[in-house]
């Protein structure tokens, strides 16, 4: 009968009672290992044709791609997860107040990424602020996070970034945590102005980064 490698690996190893059948012993041998090795394909495709059924923690490199993935929970997932980053390309009008508002999708794109196997990921939002109105108004650059979390998270307090009756440039970096391997995350850049209007607010400079975490 069959035994299996010293690693607990599961490869298949022929015992001396076995059957000779010198094929066998050689395919049980290649396919364990090859199973848990780095495999190569030239693309996405071929993989799915080549694996039907793919086990938990296979590895396979994408030759079309060029990109390192593993299978984990139903899902094949990048290796190391990419980094996502979009920018500002215009203002906001500065039309509410006291209230937290989502840019525009063409004033501020979102920040779309696949959940990396931890559940987690930083967010940092960037840009230079500033709202002249008093010397007490306050203008913020923050961001919320929804899609398949089970919850929509929105802490303006935690995402964003602020000033008060001047202009500062800088960033804040959060942990994103609770997402599901797999899932996809959109992160939604926000803004939010204490009093006053265009004429007296104004970011520039916009970035929002997400960097998923291992």
């Amino acid at each position: 009968m069959p035994t299996t490698d010293d690693f607990g690996q599961g490869v298949s190893i022929a015992s001396l009672t076995d059957a000779p059948d010198a094929a066998k012993l050689a395919r049980d041998i290649v396919n364990g290992i090859a199973a848990r090795s780095v495999m190569r394909f030239a693309s996405a495709s071929a993989r799915s044709a080549a694996l039907t059924a793919p086990a938990e923690g296979m590895t396979t490199w994408l030759v079309a791609e060029g990109r390192l993935e593993i299978y984990h929970i139903g899902s094949w997932l990048a290796w190391p997860p990419p980094a996502v980053q979009t920018f500002q390309v215009s203002d906001a009008p500065y039309n509410q107040t006291q209230v937290t508002v989502d840019y525009s999708v063409s004033a501020w794109p979102r920040a779309v990424f696949v959940a990396p196997p931890s559940g987690r990921a930083y967010v940092t939002v960037s840009a230079g602020i500033s709202n002249t109105n008093t010397d007490t108004s306050t203008i913020w650059a923050a961001w919320r996070a929804t899609g398949n979390l089970g919850f929509a998270y929105t802490n303006l307090t935690r995402t964003g970034l602020s000033a008060q009756g001047r202009r500062v440039v800088g960033s804040r970096r959060l942990m994103l945590t609770g997402m599901t391997a797999g899932e996809t995350i959109t992160v939604i850049p926000q803004w939010n102005i204490s009093s006053g209007g265009a004429s007296t607010s104004e970011t520039f400079g916009g970035a929002l980064l997400v960097e998923p975490a291992p």
